[in-house]
């Protein structure tokens, strides 16, 4: 059975709800809300950002190490949390696209109500009461959209450090070979390993993985000589990991031929014959 589309509104609700949809835009759009005096300082606004981005740098830090068995702000200092942005500039600018992932919502937002309204009457609604509900989250909403962006950025820490050390602990990491200094050495008197993942540095200690003991060992920075990487990149490793078999084998040099015995013309006479 064939049902009859919804009556379009009446043309003086029409006008109320084109004022609602521009009005919803306004609110749904992102404002940074700050004090006067905080406006008047520029600089302050700066720091604000950078702080706000170093949290997401130290926490990133934290569940990674956590997820080795190292609490990482046992062995960091106050330059670490502030030099964790430089660290992890890309681990801080995906955890920060929920800035713009919220503005992409906030724009789609109203043409996709003003769409529903139009295609399915149950969604209608009066212009009252939708001016009621403006009203009623108007005081809340810049909460909401922060808390958006934080819980963003939040999840996202949590789910790329849980792949990430996954990654690592299935040996997708750039091989690091240690030499320690002469009075510093390994527990079993050697001053050499390599095959060892780097996980991160701070400003006192080196935070290295052996994969094969699965093992995590944090060593001074004063007790390295130094730290040796393979450089190629991930498609050259790969390359390079071919297996020779599937290379022909090269052919030994073929030996010279022995040099054929030439009879003397005259051979001499043995002793006794005439």
């Amino acid at each position: 059975m064939h049902t009859a589309p919804p009556p379009p509104p009446a043309p003086d609700d029409r006008a109320e709800h084109e004022a609602l949809d521009r009005e919803e835009m306004e609110l749904m759009r992102l404002r940074v809300i700050a004090p006067a005096w905080l406006r008047e300082n520029p600089g302050l606004v700066l720091s604000g950002i950078y702080m706000a981005a170093s949290i997401i740098g130290v926490l990133y830090h934290f569940l990674l190490f956590r997820r080795f068995g190292v609490n990482v702000l046992e062995f960091s200092e106050a330059s670490d949390f502030l030099m964790v942005v430089v660290r992890e500039p890309l681990t801080v600018a995906l955890a920060l696209l929920g800035i713009p992932f919220y503005a992409v919502y906030g724009e789609l937002t109203t043409p996709l109500s003003r769409w529903s309204r139009r295609h399915f009457a149950s969604l209608r609604s009066t212009p009252e009461k939708r001016r009621k509900m403006h009203e009623r989250i108007r005081p809340w909403w810049p909460l909401m959209q922060g808390s958006f962006i934080c819980i963003y950025a939040i999840l996202f820490v949590m789910v790329y450090s849980n792949w990430r050390a996954k990654q690592i602990r299935a040996g997708d990491f750039r091989k690091v070979a240690v030499e320690y200094k002469t009075d510093s050495p390994r527990p079993d008197g050697s001053f050499h390993s390599e095959g060892l993942g780097l996980l991160g540095t701070t400003s006192r200690f080196v935070f290295l993985y052996d994969r094969a003991n699965r093992r995590t060992e944090v060593v001074p920075l004063d007790a390295i000589a130094r730290l040796v990487w393979d450089a190629r990149t991930r498609r050259e490793r790969a390359a390079d990991a071919v297996p020779a078999a599937t290379e022909p084998p090269a052919s030994s040099p073929a030996k010279p031929p022995a040099p054929a015995v030439v009879p003397p013309a005259n051979p001499p006479a043995k002793p006794g014959n005439p």
